[in-house]
């Protein structure tokens, strides 16, 4: 008659723990058992205890084998079994005395069930400590228990209890795994038997330093994450789930959730080899294999693939990995294959990646490479290495496709992580190619809706024929030349990668005020992160702290606050007080020599209309008090001035000289100290006003080439930021110094540049106009967020929508804003409009919004971060500033598919959208024209979608791909 219960015992040399093993099943209450101990090749006295216990008790079977491992013996086990209900013990663990009976009495009390498992308790061997454990991982609901190991293996090996018919139809244990054979063999029970979970403590699971799980425990991640994957290779979404029924929408819903739930959970035992797509894959193939299914369930897959591609924005694999998959759903799926993932391909990618970074975790993945999956690896990557994410661009070339896939593959090989983007359907994955190891991804068009999907990646590589989008954020760009052999292209993709050359690329400072505030900074950004790396370090040097948070420069630019090392070096030399009133005395009395030299250059009776003698004699007295015996006696004296004027009148205007060099001192003195580390070659970009006065201030001490980038309109926007005439004079005319001092002075428009050469008396020859550049796939992406408050903005407002995006002050003109809405409303329009920004206007702007009673149409949403999604929800956005150098927010909502009505105020509007050809343009300060122009919208759904379409283009114009070989033809250019 066979036993109830087969129990079987695996051990090699674990003489010290086996007896208490057999002793637990000795003790069993339930008395009907067979034990079959399987010694795996000991070399201890193993033998000899199991022949022992054999004679003592004919229950126990002894077999002796050679040493093939722990699935080998459990194999030799199970083949040997008798009972109905198969048992295992490890042989450092035991049994609760009443582990049988509690099994009987759940077999008799679900008789359908085939598979059993409990809780443990933990026995820590240092201390003899017993815990009452749960489980090793969350319990997943019965319809999922599948999918729950995926994230953790949460049933306990040694307390399972399993029906040896089940077991013998799906088979014996995988004896290429070493570590995750029991995990393995719970997969492929549990898809044809639901496991019932016996909340009882029928087992003692011992911890001790011998055992295989402390002694490599990296190796049982990585032997789950094999087997996890090898399982999903070989089994459809419904195998995955083989409790729900998929026909039942509701059903199908929650489980995409719950597979996606565990796929979007970056510590799942499933990526414990390296981060993969094999779990979503399963569930887009089944999603999209026919077209009901897409229709019901494509927008849920959409939006978890959408949410977790925006979420992280860093260049991780993980969120790499995401991103590849949004371009893939962008614009549909036509239909899905499923391609198998190699756990060997990403243990090699794994190692390559740790290699590359120096990781101190590099070592478990080389041992189990070589140890368990026979990969000789080497401890060092081939010169060039490195791990840019490129994308080749495959526009229907079948031919190039293949020779793209020969070079991508060989990338590989060197830690790069290449995709490939194919455009269309059409094109299939050349034949001659069994086994591809790089993405291919295929999306309907490379456009506007698909490639900002991708994010920021270092290279973009397609045929020189062939122009790779605006829309992909690639930061270089190269050729292909398909006549050339792969080393050369593969050369030519790596040297644009080095960044080892600090020796040879020329240092490029970019001095701003702060790291991140306005549209400056943006500007700067852009340019920063662009700059040919190759030819150009770009370096930022800031003035004063920062007051908001903005996006990461890259990694490779150095950020110095000058303010921050002036005052470090001076603690390091404990001379503060010297060091700084040193370098104070070198500016002012720079300052002294330009203000002589046009003293003189000027008739008496213009001196004595503007005063530059009496300012002359401020600043010399300001001199003199900076003095001291040490100084006055290492500075050559200042030539004497024969001024011979009085004080005066009280109708002269001072130009306030001494609050502005209080106000720009500290800054070019801490400029003269960064500026000194970056050799002579170097080259300085000033963004605004104080950043180029703080150049030519800085010229005291040091000569050095700087540009000046401007972004406003000077004459309106000088009085704003200085409102006492005689500082906003000194500033006027500090600023005018700076500007003809600098090698070239840039706008982002004409107006701009003529304002300065008229108002400013500076040479126009020096003044160049670049647009201001916009990401544009960076500004795109960024609007397909999800933002609760848009969300629920549209969802309460299915009316005209409209917003203004901008600071809350004078400028932006919000008087004209808010009484065009009550124009509106006046005409019987309803709408609602978003105020997106944040500044010292908002209590007033409140208080109109109060006094028209707009309140149910007008509402601030306050400084948004990412301002984008607001954009692309609204069907408008409206520009009323008094005035805008510029308007770059006209361009980021025309990237971000809203259509423009803009008042045609100084200087940039009107240059942004071409003088109305690409968005609508209104007479400044006409309330009736900008409601007409909106009105004409509201009424004409197509004109809005032209006016949408057309903004696109208009906003590749102005991409930062296609400006900043005007920034680097300029900076060539100065030597």
């Amino acid at each position: 008659m066979s036993p109830f219960a087969t129990i079987i015992i695996p051990t090699f040399n674990q003489d010290q723990y086996l007896g208490y093993a057999l002793d637990s099943v000795l003790a069993q209450t339930d008395s009907s058992w067979e034990a079959i101990v399987v010694n795996d090749g000991s070399t201890d006295n193993t033998a000899a205890i199991i022949d022992a216990y054999a004679a003592r008790d004919s229950r126990i079977r002894a077999v002796h084998k050679e040493n093939g491992g722990v699935a080998s013996a459990l194999n030799r086990g199970l083949s040997d079994a008798r009972g109905r209900w198969v048992h295992w013990l490890s042989s450092d663990d035991m049994f609760e005395p009443n582990k049988l009976a509690i099994n009987r009495r759940w077999i008799e009390k679900v008789p359908a069930c085939n598979f059993f498992f409990s809780y443990f308790t933990l026995l820590t061997e240092a201390t003899g400590n017993r815990e009452r454990r749960q489980l090793w991982g969350p319990l997943p609901s019965p319809e999922y228990q599948i999918l729950g190991l995926f994230y953790r293996n949460y049933i306990s090996g040694i307390s399972i209890c399993v029906n040896r018919a089940a077991w013998e139809k799906i088979g014996f244990f995988n004896e290429e795994l070493y570590y995750a054979q029991d995990y393995d063999q719970w997969l492929r029970l549990l898809s044809r038997n639901q496991a019932t979970f016996i909340p009882e403590w029928t087992v003692i699971s011992r911890n001790h330093a011998d055992q295989g799980s402390e002694s490599f425990p990296d190796a049982c991640y990585f032997d789950t994450a094999k087997a996890g994957i090898g399982f999903i290779n070989s089994h459809s979404f419904p195998q995955l789930v083989p409790w729900v029924d998929l026909n039942n929408t509701e059903s199908a819903v929650e489980a995409i959730s719950s597979a996606f739930d565990i796929a979007c959970d970056r510590s799942s035992f499933l990526y414990s080899l390296g981060v993969h797509s094999a779990l979503v894959f399963r569930v887009l193939e089944w999603v999209f294999s026919e077209k009901y299914r897409e229709y019901l369930y494509g927008p849920q897959v959409r939006a978890r693939v959408s949410e977790m591609a925006l979420r992280d924005s860093d260049d991780s694999d993980w969120s790499w990995m995401w991103r590849q998959l949004a371009v893939l759903l962008a614009d549909g799926v036509d239909a899905f294959l499923y391609s198998p993932t190699d756990p060997l391909d990403l243990g090699c990618k794994l190692y390559r990646s740790r290699l590359l970074c120096k990781s101190p975790a590099l070592p478990p993945v080389s041992d189990y490479l070589t140890r368990f999956m026979n990969v000789e690896v080497s401890v060092e990557l081939p010169p060039g290495a490195g791990n840019a994410r490129i994308v080749f661009f495959v526009f229907e070339q079948t031919k190039t496709l293949s020779a793209f896939i020969d070079v991508a593959e060989h990338l590989i090989n060197f830690g790069y992580r290449p995709i490939i983007l194919i455009e269309g359907h059409s094109v299939g994955v050349p034949e001659n190619k069994e086994r591809i190891r790089v993405p291919i991804l295929r999306a309907k068009a490379h456009d506007k809706n698909s490639l900002p999907w991708l994010g920021e990646f270092e290279l973009g590589v397609a045929l020189p024929s062939l122009k790779i989008p605006v829309w992909a954020g690639a930061k270089q760009k190269i050729d292909w030349d398909e006549h050339a052999a792969v080393e050369i292209n593969l050369h030519r993709i790596l040297s644009s990668q080095t960044r080892d050359m600090q020796n040879s690329r020329r240092p490029v400072i970019f001095l701003e005020r702060v790291l991140w505030g306005g549209g400056a900074e943006r500007v700067i950004y852009n340019i920063v992160s662009y700059l040919n790396r190759q030819r150009y370090r770009p370096i930022v040097l800031t003035m004063f702290d920062e007051h908001c948070k903005g996006p990461k420069l890259p990694a490779d630019v150095e950020v110095i606050n000058v303010l921050r090392e002036l005052f470090a070096e001076s603690h390091a030399n404990k001379a503060p007080d010297n060091i700084v009133v040193s370098e104070s005395l070198n500016t002012i009395r720079s300052l002294l020599r330009r203000l002589r030299f046009l003293y003189h250059c000027l008739s008496p009776e213009f001196r004595r209309r503007i005063g530059i003698g009496q300012q002359l004699l401020k600043i010399r007295t300001l001199y003199s008090s900076f003095m001291t015996d040490a100084h006055k006696s290492n500075v050559i004296e200042t030539e004497s001035l024969s001024i011979g004027v009085s004080a005066p009148t009280s109708s002269i205007l001072d130009l306030d000289f001494i609050s502005a060099m209080a106000h720009h001192n500290p800054a070019a003195t801490g400029l003269i100290k960064a500026i000194e580390k970056f050799g002579d070659n170097c080259i300085a970009v000033t963004a605004m006003e104080e950043a180029a006065v703080t150049a030519w201030l800085a010229q005291a001490a040091q000569r050095f080439p700087y540009i000046a980038s401007l972004h406003t309109y000077e004459s309106l926007c000088l009085p704003t930021i200085y409102p006492v005439t005689s500082r906003c004079k000194a500033e006027k005319w500090l600023l005018s110094s700076a500007c003809k001092d600098a090698k070239s002075v840039v706008f982002p428009s004409k107006g701009c540049a003529a304002d300065l050469a008229e108002n400013f008396q500076v040479n126009g020859a020096s003044i160049k106009t670049i647009w201001n550049p916009v990401d544009c796939a960076n500004i795109r992406q960024k609007s397909f967020c999800e933002i609760e408050a848009v969300t629920g903005w549209v969802k309460a407002n299915k009316k005209f929508r409209m917003v203004h995006v901008g600071r809350l002050d004078s400028q932006k003109n919000h008087e004209l804003l808010l009484r065009t809405c009550t124009e509106l409303i006046r005409r019987g329009r309803d709408f609602s409009l978003a105020i997106v920004g944040e500044g010292g206007e908002r209590s007033a702007i409140e208080l109109q919004i109060r006094e028209q009673e707009l309140q149910e149409y007008v509402f601030l949403s306050g400084e948004q971060i990412n301002p984008f999604p607001w954009m692309a929800a609204a069907d408008v956005l409206v520009l009323t500033s008094h005035f805008e150098a510029f308007a770059l927010v006209l361009v980021e909502a025309m990237a971000c598919g809203a259509a423009v009505i803009s008042v045609d105020c100084p200087t940039g509007p009107a240059e942004v959208l071409d003088s109305g050809q690409y968005g609508i343009l209104v007479a400044n300060g006409d309330c009736g024209a900008l409601a007409s122009a909106v009105e004409l919208l509201m009424n004409d759904d197509s004109l809005k979608a032209q006016f949408v379409e057309a903004g696109y283009l208009r906003a590749e114009v102005f991409d930062v791909k296609n400006v900043i070989p005007q920034w680097e033809s300029l900076i060539d250019g100065v030597n």
